[in-house]
């Protein structure tokens, strides 16, 4: 059977041979010709169609390359097969049904973050208008023509950046390592999900910080491990006290170094604490060192790391509060005899980490413009937390202050309950990207109270958003 053209009209959208080849598409996928059906010659086609031959040339043999039709010599163009009615309907677009009923698509119970990317008063983020981004663009064209960053990367990193943070570690955090026991990631999440897939199974007992870090929690439901909390609030961090509740867990998360969000730093003697109880479960402890280079009150305490000796800890760090977190840099610390299985799951999960990124880093450390670079970066951001603290106390007089001696951020916890996500939401609407202390509790009793992020804000936008925040505040206790 031979189709009659009939009624045919082009959309005015896209070139010719684009609006040509949507169109037979179309009347293809909801069925309007029979299967086996002759189309007219291409000859006929470009008559009736008032279009040139060499154009539905084209748009016949893209259907024969796509299955659609049949080129057959001396017979024409035959339709091959008509759409199944259930996937189409012919409504004068192809659209595709409701997924039947049978399909899952799992929940791990995460969520991704909406609204606005970025806001004032953001946690997590550095002082990005004092980045030397000038000479970034210097070092990034020193290597942007070098087809070696071009192609594959090294399972473990870039050997020269791995040989820099070798000699940063163990100079400013007492870490024992050399550059073969360094992973470089994708950016820290992409860290704490290797090393929860390293050191547990599903359905194993592994152990987090409450209050804690949400993605970190995340990374646990992926890898769908038995999560505890321990108690971390104080002033001292993690409650070494309760550690007995942990008995047979395979991994417990920490960050002793400054504890987030709360701030607390833990002391020489709950860190040996920590190191025996672990050795005794054989437990391994994953390090989340993310912001030590920012302590005001002190040097920082040697990391659990080094006082282990390297073995039995993970740690782990990144680059995005000490650089910018778009540059996606992260690394792990390991004993050296698990190096290469970290190594397969970051390839299986992740491939190769881009090169370009890692030799500018690599650059910007070895010839010494990072540790300059922090030292700039520790004085502001310590002038930024007295200035926050001195408003906080001015505009917020009976909020309790945690996070005070380091860091990039600021907790405050109210003597009453508050609505903090609802707060949070409202200050969202005028672009303050302000976190609920809620939020960040996973266990034991409920928290509510605000997190700041005060690095990446002037002065003035401090003092608008915290005059803000108590403007709003009394809308949202709860009675």
């Amino acid at each position: 059977m031979r189709i009659e053209l009939g009624n045919f009209f082009l959309s005015g959208e896209g070139s010719l041979q684009q609006q040509l080849y949507q169109a037979l598409r179309e009347k293809l996928l909801t069925a309007q010709w029979p299967a086996e059906a002759l189309l007219p010659s291409s000859r006929q086609l470009a008559v009736d169609l008032k279009l040139s031959r060499n154009t539905v040339n084209q748009v016949l043999q893209q259907l024969v390359a796509e299955g659609y039709l049949l080129g057959q010599p001396g017979r024409g163009y035959q339709v091959l097969a008509v759409a199944p009615d259930q996937f189409f309907q012919a409504s004068g677009h192809a659209q595709v049904t409701q997924a039947p009923a049978q399909i899952t698509v799992f929940d791990y119970g995460v969520t991704a973050k909406t609204g606005p990317a970025s806001g004032l008063l953001q946690t997590g983020v550095p002082d990005l208008s004092a980045f030397p981004f000038a000479l970034w663009q210097k070092l990034t064209q020193r290597h942007s023509g070098r087809s070696a960053l071009a192609g594959m990367a090294d399972a473990m990193g870039f050997l020269p950046l791995r040989q820099a943070l070798n000699h940063y570690l163990r100079q400013s955090r007492q870490v024992l390592c050399d550059e073969d026991c360094i992973l470089i990631t994708p950016g820290a999440q992409a860290a704490l999900f290797i090393a929860t897939k390293l050191v547990s199974q599903a359905g194993d007992k592994v152990a987090m910080e409450s209050p804690g870090y949400p993605r970190l929690r995340q990374a646990l439901q992926l890898s769908e491990a038995d999560i505890h909390y321990i108690d971390a609030s104080s002033d001292s961090g993690l409650a070494t006290a309760d550690l007995s509740r942990l008995n047979g867990c395979k991994a417990l998360f920490v960050t002793p170094a400054h504890q987030y969000p709360m701030g607390g730093i833990m002391p020489l003697s709950e860190r040996l604490h920590l190191l025996e109880w672990a050795r005794q479960q054989h437990c391994v402890l994953v390090e989340d060192d993310y912001d030590s280079e920012f302590q005001f009150k002190h040097r920082p305490i040697a990391s659990l790391q080094g006082l282990a000796q390297g073995q039995g800890v993970i740690y782990i760090g990144s680059f995005s509060k000490t650089l910018f977190p778009a540059l996606r840099l992260g690394y792990l610390v390991l004993p050296k005899q698990w190096v290469a299985k970290a190594a397969a799951l970051l390839q299986a999960l992740y491939g190769d980490v881009a090169l370009l990124p890692q030799a500018v880093t690599a650059d910007f450390m070895l010839e010494g413009h990072f540790g300059r670079h922090l030292r700039k970066m520790r004085q502001l951001y310590q002038h930024k937390q007295q200035f926050c603290q001195q408003l906080i106390a001015r505009f917020l007089p009976e909020a309790k202050l945690h996070a005070r001696y380091a860091g990039l951020h600021i907790s405050l916890e109210f003597p009453y309950e508050v609505a903090d996500q609802q707060l949070t939401a409202e200050l969202l609407k005028a672009g303050y990207r302000v976190q609920p202390l809620s939020r960040y509790v996973f266990a034991g009793a409920a928290r509510t109270g605000l997190v700041i992020g005060l690095a990446n804000s002037s002065e003035q936008q401090l003092l608008s958003g915290v005059q803000f925040i108590a403007h709003l505040l009394p809308l949202y206790k709860k009675v």
